[in-house]
């Protein structure tokens, strides 16, 4: 006989135990693969005209704000496209979201490649952002509503570990094309990133909603099926009666973002503040890092190389230590890390070895990638499943809007080392939100986190 006495929450909790304690299998990392594969289209897109953008401009005789705003193009766009996004995955699931994304990209990413001058360009990349800002919000709340728990941080920062892997593919094939196509090598750079984006079509295809939403829409036998063939055995008799015969309470309708930003303001509030102060320097660092390298003198293509590297090492340090340690001890430590990388920028001499230079910068990329590995993780534990996606499109759409903001006006206008001050000092504001503001969510299942 069922239990009546339990509510439904309860009953969720016991239906989506057989995920949540199951062992990693091979479906894990299938849908690790498939949904990451959205962040390396992501990261690609975002960097590959990075080492064409001074081409850009002798081609197109660009000023140079212009070319700094087809740096970021991409990155407004995702900002814009995930805002839409958050709140369609939500709404129609994420399997459908899954697919028409990044069919939508594709077209747009080969109309990009034929611009016939700098505007057109802009515009193109901007539209290809907002495809690729489509796909976001399914990142962190897809793949986290299949992994266990005991490793469901790992899973969420090895995700974002797609993201310098694509960075760096675009780097190497980018520098590459320019040595060997010529004048021509940008357009080329930009119709590339359609092959990965074609495959990771085609292999999403047939993969499963997520049985968290189906509940949410009171598909029960659907998130029944998808369950059982997850945890490869059937429920019990007893699982299925309990689920099916108890009677769900009646939910707050998904209004946009507006049960966000009343009802989890203060959720809303922090992961808006923590991931503009991540945006800004990654985008100025890691997205213009051939400008960035230019201002302190670097080398260009090392400074690049390296700061994706480090990207991949921070984000591996996250992966295989945030389920032991918690979230917020190692957000505080990268942005304290940060901080003290930024004072270096401002206060070594001009003159020092550029080697000197090279291991800040080195140090700068590494502890902000901390937050790189984390970020995910956290705006898929700070909201429910019935606006997962609404906090992630939101992080996306605000942080994204306001570091390209900052990127291609405040920067030029107050100049570079003024800059440094500045995002050391919002990285503090980050710092401070994190200690006030960040709940430790290490080990307690979706359901737990929101009973």
């Amino acid at each position: 006989m069922a239990d009546k006495s339990l509510t439904f929450d309860e009953v969720k909790e016991r239906l989506f135990s057989n995920l949540d304690l199951s062992k990693e299998k091979w479906f894990h990392y299938k849908m690790l693969l498939l949904v990451g594969g959205g962040v390396f289209v992501d990261a690609y897109n975002t960097v590959v005209l990075t080492p064409a953008l001074n081409q850009l401009k002798a081609v197109f005789h660009l000023t140079v704000l212009l070319v700094i705003a087809i740096g970021v193009a991409v990155v407004i766009g995702t900002g814009i496209g995930a805002l839409i996004s958050g709140y369609l995955v939500d709404k129609i699931g994420r399997k459908t979201m899954f697919t028409i994304d990044l069919v939508f990209f594709v077209i747009i990413a080969g109309l990009s490649a034929i611009s016939i001058n700098g505007y057109m360009l802009f515009m193109l990349r901007l539209l290809v952002g907002i495809g690729v800002g489509l796909d976001y919000p399914i990142a962190s709340s897809y793949l986290s509503e299949f992994v266990p728990v005991k490793t469901r941080g790992k899973f969420m920062s090895l995700d974002v570990l797609f993201y310098p892997v694509g960075a760096l593919a675009a780097i190497l094939i980018g520098y590459w094309l320019l040595g060997v196509v010529g004048l021509n090598a940008w357009r080329y750079m930009v119709a590339s990133a359609i092959i990965p984006a074609l495959i990771i079509i085609v292999a999403r295809l047939g993969t499963p909603e997520s049985p968290r939403w189906l509940l949410e829409r009171n598909r029960t036998d659907d998130a029944i099926t998808v369950v059982e063939n997850i945890i490869e055995r059937p429920l019990t008799d007893e699982e299925k009666t309990l689920i099916k015969t108890t009677k769900p309470p009646e939910r707050q309708r998904n209004t946009y973002y507006r049960e966000l930003l009343t009802k989890f303001s203060k959720n809303a509030a922090f992961i808006a503040i923590f991931y503009t102060a991540y945006q800004i320097a990654f985008v100025a660092a890691g997205v213009l890092s051939s400008l960035f390298a230019i201002s302190l003198s670097l080398p260009v293509e090392t400074a690049s190389a390296l700061f994706w590297i480090e990207n991949i090492i921070a984000i591996l340090i996250i992966a295989f230590t945030i389920d032991r340690f918690g979230r917020k001890p190692l957000s505080n430590v990268g942005w304290i890390g940060v901080i003290l990388a930024f004072l270096a920028l401002i206060f070594v001499p001009s003159t020092v070895d550029k080697l000197i230079l090279l291991v800040i910068y080195s140090l700068l990329a590494l502890f902000l990638n901390f937050q790189g590995g984390l970020h995910l993780d956290l705006s898929a534990e700070l909201a429910p499943t019935r606006i997962r996606g609404t906090i992630e499109g939101w992080k996306q759409g605000v942080a994204r809007s306001i570091a390209a903001a900052f990127s291609t006006v405040v920067v030029p206008l107050i100049g570079f080392h003024e800059s440094l001050y500045v995002m050391m000092a919002i990285a503090i504001v980050a710092l401070i939100a994190n200690i006030v503001m960040l709940p430790e969510t290490k080990g307690k299942s979706l359901e737990q986190l929101w009973k």
